[in-house]
């Protein structure tokens, strides 16, 4: 196809396209730590969705010492590899057990009920050139009120770094992801802050960070509903290594976060109804943008 005239342009149009499909190597690390019933098939579930691809790829499943979802992984088709208890160190000995350009993770208990299945999903943008780093924005099933996205993510990341917001989509803590192995950080916090903490490494590291639309899915384990202290106290320590706040700031934080959950608790009462959740969740995001801007934020 013949490019336009862009003499007039503002800006010229690139001389050549970045959206190439080129060919990669894939690696699927799922992370399944006493996750005997579900491994299985969510290993099966991956190795359907390479060959949907067309491209070189593994799964690796990583697991604990003394845990039986080492045979379920290797009977469907994985290669296993151990890991000490967190989610961080699952990750990092994933990932460096794995061998392809693109790494994509998987949690162990997730069943995926889209079309394409959760791997191409999540990789085809990376190999395409639309993306290097992928989370998924997941279609939720049943749905639930999303504290963690209205009572702390959205209001204090849109202050500290709000170049991540459109980049994270509405469930930015999804443990669903995908990216090129050069954007996998050589550490992470063990615990469950792991994620959080590969969205800001991504955030400075990634040239192009999207979110992908994810259809219907579920897993046996309870979302995470609140934010932790931990993950308030990893966004602040990020914040202020990289200058996007001051002291003043890291103290007036935690005060923030306090009056934000108590509040937040109040107003989530009793609400069970899924159409009263987006009128809760709007309420409790207001409330934290008036909290910060009243302590100074």
């Amino acid at each position: 196809m013949r490019r336009p005239d862009t003499t007039d342009a503002v800006v010229d149009v690139a001389p050549s396209r970045r959206t190439v499909r080129r060919p990669r190597s894939v690696s699927v690390v799922v992370t399944a730590h006493g996750l005997e019933p579900t491994a299985g098939v969510v290993v099966e579930d991956a190795l359907r969705g390479l060959e949907e691809l067309g491209v070189p790829g593994e799964v690796v499943v990583v697991v604990g010492r003394a845990d039986r979802t080492a045979q379920v992984a290797l009977t469907a088709g994985a290669s296993v590899v151990e890991s000490r208890p967190g989610r961080g160190a699952a990750v990092l000995a994933g990932v460096a057990a794995s061998r392809g350009d693109v790494v994509c993770l998987l949690d162990g208990d997730v069943r995926y009920f889209g079309d394409p299945p959760l791997v191409p999903l999540l990789v085809e943008p990376i190999l395409g050139g639309l993306a290097d780093a992928c989370v998924s924005d997941l279609y939720w099933r049943p749905p639930h009120p999303r504290l963690w996205l209205h009572g702390f993510f959205a209001p204090l990341i849109g202050r500290v770094y709000p170049e991540l917001l459109p980049k994270a989509g509405s469930t930015p803590w999804s443990g669903q992801r995908a990216a090129l192995r050069a954007l996998w950080p050589a550490e992470l916090p063990d615990g469950a802050t792991a994620d959080l903490a590969l969205l800001l490494h991504w955030n400075r590291e990634a040239a192009l960070l999207r979110p992908v639309l994810a259809d219907d899915w579920t897993a046996p384990g309870r979302p995470r509903l609140e934010p932790s202290r931990a993950d308030l106290d990893l966004v602040v320590a990020d914040a202020l290594a990289h200058g996007r706040i001051d002291e003043t700031g890291a103290k007036a934080l935690p005060d923030w976060f306090e009056a934000v959950q108590s509040g937040a608790g109040e107003r989530w009462g009793d609400v069970v109804d899924p159409v009263d959740f987006a009128a809760a969740e709007r309420d409790v995001l207001e409330e934290a943008l008036r909290e910060l801007r009243a302590h100074g934020l």
